[in-house]
């Protein structure tokens, strides 16, 4: 079959013939039709993530959506959903022709955690594949906020990186959760212009010559002199001005580190306004959690009569070297592979 496959550390993944997977007791085999890439397995495959150095070669791809072909628990043509967390560290991924997942999450060893479940028909391959990683994680970083005491109900709630996917569908959730005002913020113009058609109330375009103090201002104004809520997987910079804009009793959630794994904070915030600053990482998450808040996700937006959306550009494996540049790139776009 064909996959795309990382055969060595620093070696872009490229269109390869390998051996079809076989299914072992408790696992099904599964066509892939369609499979979404994440930013993170950039941070996987140059050796940058928490858990080390990857072990080539293997395939990449944290989720797809496909057809079981064989199984025990699910029989043959159930549509299902799989996800690995995350490929290079013991499985292989989803972007393939074929993929085994185990049918029973298995959570026994976090770094290469998989599952594999049924999901319905009211959305194609492309969409059911973007809409995973970005929406549970969108909505674990909101709900994170409110177990660290933040009300989103008619709260102020700006989103770092918001032209991202998570971000963007962090924008639609936090609106469909109650948030009064929402505040994106990004480096693509025409990326946050989108945030703003999807429901964002005020855009930041965050500049590369801008200091922590410039861009607390230009928070704090976009989000009316109050915010409650801040959403940020950039850290560095980005976080000591959002920490510094937040009012009197607000969260901050950090759930990555794209600009600088290190960040010079005040403590001013945290003492005399009593922010809180908490962390996320769906790397920690079990993959019932992470199911689970996908279809609190779901519900949520179809008990408000809204449909999650998120920009996506559809490529073929053949194209697969281009895509991991686009991804490093950070488009805006989610990038759905048709092996």
């Amino acid at each position: 079959m064909r996959a795309a496959v990382v055969e060595a550390m620093g070696r872009p993944p490229a269109p390869t013939e390998v051996p079809e997977p076989r299914r072992r007791p408790g696992e099904a085999l599964v066509r892939i039709g369609a499979a979404a890439l994440n930013p993170v397995e950039l941070h996987i495959w140059n050796g940058h993530f928490f858990d080390g150095p990857p072990r080539p070669p293997y395939v990449i791809g944290l989720e797809g959506v496909g057809v079981v072909e064989e199984g025990e628990r699910l029989a043959p043509g159930t549509r299902v959903r799989v996800e690995f967390v995350h490929p290079g560290y013991g499985r292989d991924g989803a972007v393939a022709e074929y993929a085994v997942a185990p049918e029973e999450p298995d959570a026994s060893d976090r770094a290469s955690q998989a599952s594999v479940a049924p999901i319905g028909d009211q959305l194609d391959d492309t969409a059911a594949a973007a809409l995973g990683v970005p929406v549970f994680t969108a909505l674990m970083c909101l709900e994170r906020a409110e177990e660290a005491g933040a009300s989103l109900e008619g709260a102020h709630v700006l989103v770092i990186g918001a032209t991202g996917a998570v971000g963007m569908v962090a924008v639609q959730l936090a609106k469909l959760m109650g948030a009064a005002r929402v505040v994106a913020a990004g480096r693509n113009g025409e990326r946050l212009k989108r945030a703003l058609s999807l429901g964002a109330d005020a855009a930041v375009e965050l500049g590369d010559g801008l200091a922590p103090g410039e861009l607390r201002d230009r928070f704090a104004e976009a989000a009316g002199g109050r915010l409650d809520v801040a959403l940020d997987p950039l850290w560095g910079r980005s976080a000591r001005a959002a920490i510094d804009a937040i009012t009197r009793e607000g969260v901050y959630v950090s759930f990555g580190q794209a600009a600088s794994p290190v960040a010079e904070l005040s403590g001013i915030p945290l003492r005399n306004r009593r922010v809180t600053v908490v962390g996320h990482s769906g790397a920690w998450a079990t993959p019932e959690d992470r199911r689970t808040a996908l279809a609190r996700a779901f519900e949520l937006a179809g008990r408000r009569g809204a449909a999650l959306t998120l920009d996506t550009d559809e490529i073929a494996l053949e194209q697969i070297g281009d895509a991991w540049e686009w991804l490093s790139r950070s488009a805006g776009r989610k990038l759905v592979v048709k092996p």
